[in-house]
């Protein structure tokens, strides 16, 4: 199902993200706005119930991700995960950061799954950190998922990143180029065929352990043979403080905005393609989008 928004139709969310916590350096920046504070109980509540009801807005939701790090400590977790499934919402993630592995093994959330982001590059890395947190999820029963920003300065060191998922048990990774902000490019934004000559080495020791991949942020034109990696990514709203029910975001178009060309009408991936960002089309060196005659075996 549509909706109609100033930029087009795009996909009516079944999905819900909130913002819990103020906080949340590791995440992948996608362009929403960093809210003023943090989330009280109640206006979670309010917002759960908000998006599982019928309403003119769209359909009710039926996952939830709940962000932010500090989450997985907050008391009232168990309470708003109770309730989303209550009020019929079918899966339930945690987003959080290694700050929380207290919380992990002293709570142990009652959520489906766990995504960690695995950090290396010249900012820093927190894979000792993040290899500690992915064994007490492990030892809590929580299936995990690992996240990694393909930045420049962490190309040289993704293979750590790699090694730390497969020997941690993961049930999979996700690879996300970084997303332009505010309409700037990243200045870490490296060429996607740099990204490409890393990326075969470190898939085959992922999946040889067991560990589903995907990429996201880049088309499936620059993908090459990884292309089978890549996929659509599904529409949301968008919660925090600042964004409540009716005034939620919509992650496609108000957070992020994907471009597509003339030639993605030819391509053969193009439904399960999300296009590129105009910014980085706009140099050269990072090259363009071009129709796929044969999708990949």
């Amino acid at each position: 199902m549509l909706t109609w928004t100033p930029a087009g139709a795009v996909e009516r969310p079944r999905a819900l993200q909130v913002r819990l916590q103020r906080s949340y350096p590791g995440r992948v920046r996608a362009g929403a706005p960093n809210p003023t504070r943090s989330m009280p109980t109640a206006e979670v509540l309010e917002n759960l119930t908000f998006f599982t009801e019928q309403s003119p807005r769209g359909r009710p939701v039926e996952s939830v991700v709940f962000s932010g790090v500090g989450a997985a400590s907050r008391p009232d977790l168990p309470e708003l995960v109770a309730l989303a499934r209550e009020r019929g919402i079918r899966r339930v993630t945690l987003h959080a950061g290694v700050e929380d592995l207290e919380g992990l093994t002293r709570a142990r959330p009652p959520v489906d799954a766990l995504v960690l982001p695995l950090q290396v590059g010249e900012s820093g890395s927190n894979l000792a950190d993040a290899a500690r947190v992915l064994e007490a999820a492990r030892a809590a029963g929580l299936p995990t998922i690992a996240q990694t920003l393909l930045v420049s300065s962490a190309l040289g060191s993704l293979a750590g990143a790699a090694r730390v998922a497969a020997r941690s048990g993961v049930g999979a990774m996700t690879f996300t180029y970084p997303f332009p902000i505010d309409g700037a490019a990243s200045g870490e934004a490296p060429p996607p065929a740099r990204v490409m000559a890393v990326l075969g080495e470190l898939i085959a020791l992922l999946e040889g352990a067991g560990v589903r991949v995907a990429i996201r942020g880049l088309p499936s034109c620059m993908l090459g043979e990884l292309a089978r990696l890549g996929g659509r990514t599904g529409n949301r709203w968008y919660v925090d403080a600042d964004h409540q029910c009716a005034r939620a975001l919509l992650f496609f178009p108000d957070v992020v905005a994907f471009h597509k060309g003339e030639e993605c009408r030819f391509c053969t991936l193009n439904e399960r393609c999300d296009g590129w960002f105009a910014t980085y089309l706009r140099r050269p060196a990072y090259g363009r989008l071009r129709a796929v005659e044969a999708a990949p075996a």
